[in-house]
């Protein structure tokens, strides 16, 4: 019985389905609305770009109204707020747009030319702040530099820009040389900082010099980080060092001289150290040169066009010496209209430079970061 009754089954007409739903659309239908998103879309971007054309346009306009640069109430706003503005990620679209336009293109070189006028006016303003704002003793003075508005982001740059460098080479850095440092050197700060840290870690590691067994040889002791800053604008170096005299043992081991980037290094101001005596101190050699550090860095205000920045590192590597690393800062999207981009892989550079890493931060960190190694 059970046979026939599975033979009936299965010799039934079989039960109708339901068509599908999507069956009953007109895919005519679809691609109209696939359409209609996207003008909608494509409508969505040009109001944005335009939008940020007028507020980069609008803001070029109204700093070029203002007296002067210096810090103060009204261009702290319109610099906070195209920071801001440039600091956003946006659609690849939306940027190309933006930074396509005719009038956006129109005023870049003089809108990063006033940025870093006005970031010198600030280093500068904060530099003499710290040093004179109160009382003068070392630590109130490193209390005084940890409050400026962006010293948060400046450990965050170098941080990034260590690990960058950390994974071009097998050996941190101990001798730096900092081109375009400034009247507030914070990248140098945060460095010496941290390259202190290594080598008392290094120390502690390493076995004890005073120890009688001669099985083991010693290696020689870490030397004390050494960071040179060099800037071309006399003041800026003034203010810098002063600084650092202030801030006793933490500025230890900094180092400046004022010079252009592609000029011969002459004799170094510096803080004290340790070893210093003056009675027994060598006399300091009539010049120096880039092919002693092993870390060469380049500010992002060093040059303002590819052209320049090219002619510029090139004379730069060619003072360095094979398998030393020259860091870049770039900038990237829309934080092109901060500061300029660099590419450090073009044909006129790949014969002497080759570039190890490249790091775009998407955070409060403005300025990427190009580390290249010098040829052989």
């Amino acid at each position: 019985m059970s046979l026939f009754i599975s033979w009936l089954r299965l010799g039934s007409p079989t039960k109708k389905m339901d068509p599908c739903p999507c069956a009953s659309h007109d895919s005519i239908d679809i691609v109209e609305k696939d359409d209609i998103l996207r003008d909608q879309r494509a409508e969505e971007r040009a109001v944005q770009v335009q939008n940020l054309v007028r507020r980069i346009v609008d803001t070029h306009t109204d700093l070029l109204r203002l007296p002067h640069l210096r810090p103060g109430k009204i261009i702290n706003k319109l610099l906070g707020d195209l920071v801001t503005v440039c600091s956003d990620i946006y659609d690849r679209e939306v940027v190309d747009a933006v930074l396509s336009h005719p009038g956006v293109n129109a005023i870049l070189p003089s809108l990063r030319q006033i940025c870093a006028q006005a970031e010198s006016c600030l280093e500068l303003h904060w530099a003499e702040h710290i040093v004179t704002g109160g009382p003068a003793n070392p630590d109130d003075v490193l209390s005084r530099l940890r409050s400026f508005p962006y010293y948060d982001n400046y450990e965050e740059l170098t941080r990034l820009e260590l690990c960058a460098i950390l994974s071009a080479t097998k050996s941190t850095p101990r001798r730096v040389a900092f081109i375009g440092s400034g009247p507030l050197p914070l990248t140098s700060l945060c460095l010496l900082q941290a390259l202190k840290r290594d080598v008392q870690l290094a120390r502690l590691s390493s076995p004890d010099p005073t120890s009688d067994s001669d099985s083991v040889s010693t290696p020689p002791p870490d030397p004390d980080p050494i960071v040179l800053n060099i800037d071309c604008d006399a003041s800026a170096i003034a203010a810098s060092l002063t600084l650092c005299l202030a801030l006793g043992d933490t500025a230890r081991g900094m180092e400046f001289v004022c010079a252009e980037a592609t000029a011969p290094i002459l004799p170094a101001s510096s803080t004290p150290t340790e070893n210093d005596d003056d009675s027994d101190s060598d006399p300091a050699p009539p010049t120096r040169d880039l092919a002693e550090f092993d870390l060469v860095y380049m500010a992002a205000l060093v040059g303002m066009s590819q052209a320049d920045k090219e002619r510029i590192v090139r004379r730069i590597a060619e003072r360095m010496r094979p398998g030393a690393l020259l860091v870049a800062r770039s900038s990237w999207g829309m934080r092109t209209c901060l500061y300029p981009e660099v590419d450090l892989a073009t044909e006129g550079l790949r014969d002497r430079l080759e570039c190890c890493v490249v790091v775009h931060p998407y955070g409060q960190v403005v300025n990427s970061v190009i580390v290249a190694r010098v040829r052989g």
